[in-house]
Parts: structure tokens; C-alpha cells; sequence
């Protein structure tokens, strides 16, 4: 028996929110995170989903807690690679999802909070395209601003526009923060996010909104990626993401980042940064469990 405290260690090693871990673990003994073996295409996305929709149940993480508990959302991470599937399912809906609403949209778009807390309503990060992966500044991808009418025109122009690889967008997701080129009285003032609703309440494919299935991959199949094209989709002008930027309803187009271009896009694409961490996170358990074993092991 080791002369120092297994519990010590496991609260060093944990380091912060210790009984949320605490009973998120013995949640996850559950006979629902039991590995699963010999699974169809359908099956293994189904189980992602309910394993991450029992998380949510649970309350072990809300999209609010970056703004209440940050190293709460990190936390989660760290334990939800027990299904990597389904982590990388969690950290879009929360993240990159439900983040980008969060720390992008203002008071107009905080109806949709609750249901991506309880995944009434899951969502997709459309950024990277077919042809702009690294240099996502350069997409193609338009959102065009039709003053007579009061909206904006999402457009795919090419396919080299093709929002790419996006975790939730085959199967589960109702909505997509869409990255386009802002265009308004002409003039492209730059990388912009806006909502588009790709399903209906019961999953029905909406009109102009292509979604096609990535199918089978070589691993994290309970992923749903999907490749998604728009076809001069109209949306409500209030569906642009406006913390920083802004139509008004006379037309115009206002801004809190003068310098345009870039540094528009480095605003947008902020929620990338906490992604990261979310992925160092769901590694650094690794790293844990390595050094506890070592630990213990010595210590015997």
C-alpha cells in the first residue's frame, strides 16, 4: 500500500471541478458507455448521440459555463473521450456550435441557449470548405444582404465553397452558423457568421440547403460529417451574429472592428482557440492516467 493518499493524487491530478468529476465518472460506469462492438454505420451514430444526449441529461456541462465555469467545459472534455465519438460530437455542439452563439450572437439569439444545452436543438460550425482549409480567410461562400426584402441570400458559388467535414451535419444537426463573405451595398466587408436552419423540428432536409453523407470512415464513425452546399438560402437579416458587426434596419452596414479583412475573421473564428484547448484536454487525460499508473506502481 503506497504511503501517500490515492485520493490526494487523484485531487491533484484532477485539479479543479473535483465532484462534478467525480460523478461524471461514476456516471460513465453505466451500462450506456459499456464499449460496443460489431456496430452498423446507423448504430454507431445513434449511440454517440445518446450517450452524449444522457451527458447533457446529467447536466455535467451547459454552453453557459463559459461564461460561469470555463475549466468546467474543459473538464467535461477530459472525460468524454471515453467515447472519442462522441466527444467530438460534444465539442462542436458545445464549442464550436453553441460557443460561437454564445460569444458571437447577442440578445437575439439566446432563444436557442436552452436547446443547445438539452440538444433540442443541435448545430453545426460551417468554416472550413473543400477548397479553403488553412486559408478559410479566402472562402467563397456569400452571405449577401438583399435590402428590399430585409435578408441575406447564403450562397454557395462554386464547389470549391462546400462547407467540408462537418461533425454533425449528416444526421443530427437543425442548424449551421454559417462563415460567409459579407456583402452589403456591394462591398464585401469581410468573413461574417450567420445562422441558417438546415432541418425542421423533425429532421426534415429544408429547401436549398444540399447535405450530403461522408459516409464510413476509418474510425470516429459515430460522427456524422457531411459536405453542405447552399443555394441562394434566405435568411432574416437578425440571423447575422452581430457581437462586433451589424445591419441595421435602415441597411447599413456598422462595425467594432475597423481594420476589416483579417482581423474581422480573427474575431469570428475566436471560438477556434478554446477548441484547441478542448482538444489538449481530451489528450491530457491520457497523460494522467499514464503518470497515476506509473505513480502507483512505484510507490509498490
Amino acid at each position: 500500500k503506497p504511503d501517500f493518499s490515492i485520493k490526494g493524487l487523484q485531487e491533484l491530478l484532477d485539479h479543479d471541478n473535483i465532484e462534478m468529476r467525480n460523478q461524471f465518472r461514476e456516471f460513465l460506469k453505466s451500462d450506456l458507455f459499456k464499449p460496443r462492438y460489431n456496430m452498423s454505420l446507423d448504430e454507431e451514430r445513434d449511440l454517440a448521440l445518446k450517450r452524449l444526449q444522457a451527458i447533457c441529461d446529467q447536466g455535467f456541462i451547459s454552453v453557459l459555463d463559459f461564461n460561469d465555469n470555463p475549466l468546467k467545459i474543459f473538464a467535461a472534455h477530459e472525460l468524454a473521450v471515453i467515447d472519442p465519438a462522441m466527444g467530438t460530437k460534444m465539442t462542436v455542439q458545445f464549442n464550436l456550435f453553441g460557443g460561437t452563439v454564445l460569444k458571437l450572437g447577442t440578445e437575439r439569439h439566446n432563444y436557442l441557449l436552452p436547446g443547445i444545452d438539452n440538444l433540442h436543438d443541435v448545430g453545426c460550425f460551417g468554416l472550413t470548405e473543400l477548397g479553403y482549409g488553412n486559408n478559410a480567410v479566402e472562402m467563397e461562400t456569400t452571405a449577401t444582404y438583399d435590402k428590399k426584402t430585409d435578408e441575406l441570400i447564403v450562397n454557395s458559388p462554386t464547389p470549391l465553397a462546400q462547407k467540408y467535414w462537418i461533425t454533425n451535419g449528416a444526421c443530427h444537426a437543425k442548424h449551421i452558423v454559417v462563415f460567409a463573405q459579407l456583402f452589403v451595398d456591394g462591398k464585401n466587408e469581410g468573413i461574417h457568421g450567420v445562422l441558417v436552419r438546415c432541418r425542421g423540428d423533425n429532421l426534415e432536409q429544408l429547401p436549398g440547403v444540399t447535405v450530403e453523407d461522408m459516409g464510413h470512415k476509418m474510425g470516429l464513425n459515430g460522427v456524422d460529417n457531411a459536405k453542405l452546399t447552399f443555394d441562394n438560402v434566405r435568411v432574416p437579416r437578425v440571423n447575422l451574429l452581430n457581437r462586433y458587426s451589424d445591419i441595421t434596419p435602415e441597411g447599413k452596414f456598422v462595425t467594432d472592428i475597423k481594420q476589416g479583412g483579417r482581423a474581422r475573421f480573427l474575431a469570428m473564428a475566436d471560438q477556434l482557440l478554446s477548441g484547441r484547448i478542448c482538444i489538449a484536454s481530451g489528450c491530457i487525460i491520457a497523460s494522467k492516467v499514464c503518470l497515476s499508473i506509473a505513480v502507483r506502481y512505484a510507490a509498490t
